[in-house]
């Protein structure tokens, strides 16, 4: 038997998108006489492939390891593809089952039931100590991980500036991933900041200062005070200490 050739990302070849809903098609050569053989390798290769190709992101690292069939498949000679369909059921990491299809010169064989590990890690952000609700993450609290993953459908943050300038929401255990739901943009203004308050009509232009009644983020409205008059407003923040008041 001659050497067979699997066609991979890294390898001499095709890589296609079928037109029956499957993910990916890694094919080999062969002569067209004899026999040629599947190992679980050529499975761990294609399935790899199409699990990165529909959830594949930045920093992430997918490995697959074949349970069964653990011996390899005999198949006729030939022009040899394997398409992965879709993988159902999310993007959990753990045993799953992947239905293969053989094709060999274009023309359907066999449909293969695959079971195995998947497994993935990425590298994430993640604090290096314990961080109060109410903090602002700095540079020196956070650092880089590589983390196995529960799934790849996930929120983690995946870089520092994702987090850093970022409001903690709930508590950060150090060297754990973060997820963003944790964070939130901090507020411009504080509760009994000294602001200005900006009336704009027009060309004309009105500033006086007040003080926040409540603290709140950029394009939020607060209640402010007036300090000359003691009369209190509604105000949108446009800005650090800066208030704008409807005419």
């Amino acid at each position: 038997m001659k050497k067979i050739f699997l066609i991979g990302l890294l390898f001499v070849g095709g890589v296609g998108w079928p037109n029956d809903g499957t993910l990916w098609a890694v094919k080999a050569r062969a002569d067209r006489a004899g026999e040629q053989s599947v190992t679980a390798r050529k499975f761990e290769e294609a399935i790899v492939v199409a699990i990165t190709e529909q959830f594949g992101r930045r920093n992430h690292h997918v490995s697959f390891q074949v349970l069964f069939p653990q011996k390899p498949l005999s198949v006729p000679g030939g022009e040899l593809s394997l398409e992965v369909e879709q993988l159902s059921g999310g993007a959990r990491m753990g045993r799953r089952a992947f239905r293969v299809r053989l094709f060999i010169q274009g023309q359907f064989f066999k449909m293969v039931n695959v079971v195995g590990e998947l497994k993935a890690q990425a590298t994430v952000t993640t604090p290096t100590r314990w961080i109060k609700p109410k903090e602002v993450v700095m540079a020196d609290d956070v650092m880089e991980m590589t983390v196995d993953l529960p799934s790849l459908m996930h929120d983690f943050v995946l870089e520092d500036g994702e987090v850093i300038g970022k409001q903690v929401l709930r508590p950060l255990p150090p060297r754990q991933p973060i997820r963003k739901v944790m964070l939130d943009d901090p507020p411009l203004v504080h509760k009994g900041d000294r602001v200005t308050i900006e009336v704009r009509q027009g060309g004309l232009l009105v500033q006086t200062v007040g003080f926040a009644k409540a603290a709140g983020k950029s394009g939020e409205a607060i209640p402010v005070q007036n300090q000359s008059s003691g009369r209190e407003v509604i105000g949108r923040i446009m800005g650090s200490g800066l208030v704008e008041v409807g005419f």
